[in-house]
């Protein structure tokens, strides 16, 4: 790339300046392509299946007690070893994974109950990956650049859903969901290559103390510190209450509320992509870091009430221009709610706290099952707004009342530190 022409990206996205940081970017934005493939194979091999909302929502139960089993353990071991290799061992066993999962659902070997436990594998093996990653970021950029870093984080991991969900769905359709996955392996082979070829080398703390006690130390460290608590808490919120109707449930909406096949599903999946890459665009190229606070609140409120909005309606133009908004502001607050604890957060909490958030996710995960649960007995279409306006009100009312959440923007303001251009 001509140098002036660099000059000119890393003056808009100053992440881009650092050569780890943009090594990793880069090899993140092409996996997320094929990841992509990963995402949807998942979620159409288990609902082909079985016809239950429920049962889908084991899919949840599944990626989520693998998460809460280990995320608190990786966040400890990101804090204690060099995060880099770290990262390595955990996209290799990712790839291994994946690969054997494939390779059993395109021979027909596997049952619904083989799936899950290697759904739950995988998600043990995520949840350690999960808090290295983010808590590498940190000793890739100075404090004033994290920010920006987070959203171009974010860009790459998500920006396939913009392009890629159509793809996807016609992947499926010809070659079947494992043929899918076959495809999604690439992505973990150019990460693994991003990580070799990068240059840092973390710094972890020395690891005399119990893990268990490291683990404790880590929830102490947050407990202490209510921005961080709530932060964490809305995220939890939005997770629980909306997060699963996306990610686990909307295989059964799209095919039973809306009548749409495998690839109309994937079609409304690039619609809330194209939300979610409009979101961390612009959130790449402006300076947001004294509004994180600020944009946490409204974008968690907006996520709510764009799910109301989907939940009531069957009208497809109506539920598409619903699901856009939806992404937009899921991502948005996404991207505020990393930063600012990347911000506030000491290095050596890092992954401790970002394993919290990942713990969260967590429950996140198994809230499909009770959600999937109710919407067996009272129907989807009664479960789904229901969920969200109650989402409304468990974003608003601490808005309104809690001096910790009106404050969050003043906490993302700590003294700046540098980190040399690489």
């Amino acid at each position: 790339m001509p140098e002036g022409k660099l000059g000119r990206i890393t003056s808009r996205f100053p992440a881009l300046q650092y050569g780890d940081f943009r090594t990793l970017w880069f090899g993140m934005f092409f996996a997320s392509a094929t990841m992509m493939f990963q995402f949807y194979a998942q979620g159409w091999f288990i609902s082909g299946l079985t016809g239950s909302v429920a049962l889908l929502g084991v899919l949840g139960v599944a990626r989520g007690t693998g998460m809460l089993l280990f995320s608190m353990w990786g966040g400890a071991l990101a804090d204690r070893v060099e995060r880099r290799t770290l990262l390595i061992i955990t996209q290799s066993a990712a790839l291994v994974l994946f690969g054997l999962l494939s390779v059993l659902i395109i021979f027909d070997l596997i049952a619904l109950w083989q799936a899950f436990v290697l759904i739950f594998i995988v998600a043990a093996v995520e949840s350690i990956d999960a808090p290295a990653r983010q808590a590498l970021l940190p000793e890739l950029l100075p404090r004033e650049h994290i920010p920006n870093g987070v959203a171009l984080f974010m860009a790459a991991q998500i920006s396939a859903f913009a392009y890629l969900p159509p793809l996807a769905g016609v992947a499926i359709a010809v070659i079947g969901p494992g043929g899918a996955f076959a495809i999604s392996l690439i992505g973990h082979v150019v990460v693994i290559g991003a990580l070799l070829r990068m240059k840092i080398r973390s710094k972890p703390a020395p690891g005399g103390t119990n893990i268990m006690r490291s683990v404790g130390q880590g929830i102490a460290y947050a407990a202490g510190r209510p921005s961080v608590v709530w932060v964490i808490l809305l995220g939890f919120f939005i997770g629980v209450l909306g997060f699963p109707i996306i990610s686990t449930l909307a295989p059964y909406w799209m095919r039973h509320e809306l009548g749409l096949g495998a690839v109309g599903w994937t079609l409304m999946g690039w619609v809330w992509g194209l939300g979610t890459v409009g979101s961390t665009v612009f959130l790449s190229a402006s300076k947001f870091s004294a509004h994180q606070g600020r944009i946490i609140v409204w974008s968690g409120t907006s996520f709510a009430l764009t799910l109301v909005v989907f939940g009531l309606t069957r009208s497809i133009p109506l539920a598409a221009a619903a699901w856009f908004l939806n992404g937009t502001f899921f991502t948005a607050n996404l991207i505020a709610s990393a930063s600012l604890l990347q911000v506030i957060v000491e290095n050596q909490y890092m992954g401790r706290v970002m394993s919290l958030r990942s713990l969260s996710g967590a429950i996140n995960q198994l809230s499909a099952a009770p959600l999937g649960a109710v919407a067996d007995g009272v129907g989807m279409g009664n479960m789904v707004p229901a969920a969200a306006i109650l989402l409304t009100l468990l974003i608003a009312a601490p808005a309104l009342l809690v001096p910790a959440v009106r404050g969050l923007d003043s906490a993302g303001r700590p003294e700046l530190e540098t980190v040399p251009v690489r």
